[in-house]
């Protein structure tokens, strides 16, 4: 079966690879005509006042944020929480409409694990990005992982002839420096455009916590506690180099040619003070453990994209060949000290990756006003993990090899009509999937096909009011680093480590929501998901915890939900949302079964712009989220609130942002983590306060008389921005 799939794709390709030369390529001829277009004083003000501001458009079950500038060139990480339903904690935990995202770059899914992630939007600046897409219930179009929804960024594309650019600088101190900058350059000719991207990041910060363990016995009392009082300061800095290319072959034909190294540099220097007790509270054993941890992290993507467009009413065939490496090495050094011993330990742990990836999207108009979109994917991963471990008396090594392929095939159908339209879509995924441990001999083997249908109305029944619906199912395949057991060390008491036993998670997922004008939109949602993830903590003797995923019977989750995003008058913009959700779930952890019915809990976030002068404007955000119970785990309630303010000059080419994030230091990461025969709680101290200053200046312009022609830029622009 699976060389037939092989010769399959290869006559696919050597189709498609066909298909320039089938078609001639022919000289865009055009002319530049130079106009001269004179605004009122009233007009220009306008623009100049509400462009900076995001602009909220609704399409085919997504919201669109265009950024128009905003952000000055910070990190896209920073400016976030200004999207509406969107929320990031100061501890870079992103959701959408209060559930974990998928993110997407320029249509294409991450692999990334969630720290890497974060560095790489932290290395990405707002300059650079031209809309982000919110899918909150994603068709059948779009890679079936993943039980929330989808966060697309989409980098900016130059559609002017000659050289744009833009450079832009930042600096903030908490109680330590940060610093990040970067260049965009884009220079497009009559038969190429290349755009370039250079993306600095550096951050220093401290993160403590307070880690207490209790071991329960049957009777649920507390049969042994240990208590590590952590301490540590971090510095990360990440290089985000990007280049692309675009060569128009013919009218119809563009091949883009993309490379997207990165790196990042992560230390961390930390110490942990450990007490150990009896049921009766007395101190068994008091210890001191010193850790100090250097990362290097690489990835490297590349790919290839040929678009065709078969003629002029529509018809598009788009292939991708996509490349991805990612590269982790860890070393740590640790000393465990204790009354009478001092034992140092080294350990070096290595992460590799590699991902191939081959997709085809076909896309063909119908009659009226339907469309028929059809495509297949298929995708390899290899992964390699290992761990060295040295003491003074020791010696070990062991290895975990992962390799995952997923073959999809999908189908859409769409029918747009002023009142109504619709999207019917099925999508069919393949997985196979196999693993081994070398120190226990363990392997597993999986696969397994799963159909997943997708549906998606909407209906107009004024030109200011809308209903949508939303069917879909997903599923949430566990993340490399989730199924990899190698031990990861926080101190002498408590570990983490993945689980290679866990299953997917299968979710299906409902929404009604209603909108007026685009700029109220109230919703409810629900999603039942079985085998859910859940987190685990182990007791591994000798007051020893390790902590784990693990899969949970069930859990159900629903919401009600309120977004409001405005431009209320041209001195003020709006983005606010509001949600009570509540989490049921079922699940059997350390012999122990543990449900409930959830708890109702409110979350919220008020972002406010105000134009004080055509130039200058203050912002304020606030974030709040009561107290909360996801799974085995109930969080802490907190609160927070950044201000800022934003200056242009230099004709609007230029600007200047300074921030004031978590004024009052009131945001906490709190939380009590049950697990049967052991039960956690965690407490964190981060540096959250601080100020930031992000300088963006933008140049270039058009190059005059350069020869090119209207219908073919067209159909450049829908190659350049078309999505997967």
């Amino acid at each position: 079966m699976r060389l037939i799939r092989v010769k399959f794709y290869y006559c696919l390709f050597i189709v498609l690879c066909c298909l320039p030369v089938l078609t001639n390529a022919q000289k865009v001829a055009s002319k530049d005509t130079v106009k001269t277009v004179k605004l009122t004083t009233i007009q220009l003000d306008t623009v100049n006042i509400a462009a900076p501001r995001p602009i909220i458009q609704r399409k085919a079950g997504m919201l669109i944020v265009n950024l128009n500038g905003a952000g000055s060139g910070a990190p896209i990480m920073d400016i976030m929480n200004q999207f509406p339903g969107v929320s990031i904690t100061p501890d870079d935990r992103i959701t959408l409409n209060g559930r974990s995202v998928q993110i997407y770059l320029d249509g294409k899914a991450t692999t990334l694990s969630a720290e890497a992630l974060t560095g790489l939007l932290k290395g990405i600046s707002s300059s650079s990005i031209q809309k982000v897409e919110l899918i909150a219930q994603p068709s059948a179009k779009y890679d079936a992982a993943g039980n929330g929804g989808i966060i697309n960024i989409i980098r900016k594309q130059n559609y002017k002839a000659g050289l744009n650019g833009n450079i832009y600088a930042g600096a903030g101190k908490g109680m330590f420096g940060k610093a990040n900058g970067g260049l965009n350059l884009n220079y497009k000719a009559e038969y190429f455009n290349v755009l370039l991207n250079l993306d600095y990041n550096y951050n220093k910060y401290f993160n403590n916590s307070l880690i207490i363990s209790d071991l329960v016995n049957t009777n649920g009392e507390s049969a042994r506690q240990s208590g590590s009082a952590i301490q540590s300061i971090r510095t990360n800095a990440n290089y985000t180099p990007n280049l692309g290319v675009d060569f128009y072959l013919s009218r119809r034909s563009t091949l883009s040619v993309y490379v997207k190294p990165g790196f990042q540099f992560f230390n961390r220097d930390a110490s942990a003070f450990i007490n150990d007790a009896d049921q009766w509270g007395n101190i068994t054993n008091q210890s001191k453990f010193i850790n100090g941890v250097d990362i290097l992290t690489s990835n490297f993507s590349s790919g290839l994209r040929l678009q065709h467009k078969l003629d002029t009413s529509g018809r598009d065939l788009t292939v991708d060949f996509d490349y991805y490496r990612y590269a982790n090495h860890n070393n740590q050094d640790n000393v465990s000290i204790n009354q009478t011993l001092r034992v140092p330990s080294t350990i070096v742990q290595d992460r590799i990756f590699n991902v191939y990836a081959f997709k085809m999207d076909y896309t063909r108009p119908l009659d009226n006003g339907r469309q028929l979109e059809m495509g297949l994917k298929s995708s390899y991963v290899n992964s390699d993990n290992s761990n060295f471990y040295s003491d003074l008396v020791s010696l070990r090594t062991d290895i975990f090899h992962y390799r995952e392929s997923i073959s999809a095939l999908y189908l859409n159908y769409a029918f747009n009509d002023k009142k109504f339209s619709y999207q019917l879509g099925i999508r069919g995924e393949y997985t196979y999937g196999e693993g081994g441990q070398q120190m226990n001999k363990g392997s597993f083997k999986r696969r397994y096909f799963q159909p997943f249908p997708s549906m998606h109305f909407d209906y107009k029944i004024t030109p200011n009011h809308s209903l949508s619906l939303g069917l879909n199912k997903r599923v949430e395949r566990p993340g490399y680093e989730s199924l990899n057991p190698l031990i990861r060390i926080i101190t002498t008491t408590n570990l983490q480590q993945g689980n290679p036993e866990l299953k997917p998670v299968v979710a299906y997922n409902a929404d009604l929501w209603y909108s007026y004008k685009s700029a109220f939109f109230l919703g409810v949602t629900y999603s039942y998901s079985l085998h859910d993830f859940t987190s685990i903590a182990l007791p591994l003797g000798e007051g020893i915890i390790t902590t784990l995923p693990g899969n949970a019977d069930y859990s159900g989750y629903k919401t009600i939900q309120a977004i409001y995003a405005k431009q209320v008058f041209l001195w003020w913009y709006i983005s606010t949302n509001a949600i009570l959700s509540s989490r049921s779930f079922k699940g059997e952890v350390n012999g122990s079964l543990l449900k409930n019915d959830g708890l109702t809990a409110l979350s919220s976030t008020a972002y406010n712009s105000f134009s004080l002068t055509k130039d200058f404007s203050f912002m304020v955000l606030m974030n709040y989220r009561s107290k909360s119970m996801e799974r085995t785990i109930t969080n802490q309630a907190y609160a927070y609130v950044t201000a800022g303010v934003r200056q242009q000059f230099l004709n609007k080419r230029a600007s200047c942002q300074l921030n004031f994030i978590d004024i009052f230091k009131s945001y906490r990461n709190n939380y009590l983590q049950n697990s049967g025969t052991v039960r956690q709680s965690w407490r964190y101290e981060l540096e959250t306060r601080m100020v930031k200053l992000n300088f963006s200046y933008s140049f270039g312009g058009t190059i005059r008389n350069t020869k090119k022609s209207n219908g073919a830029e067209e159909e450049r622009k829908r190659s350049a921005v078309n999505e997967n």
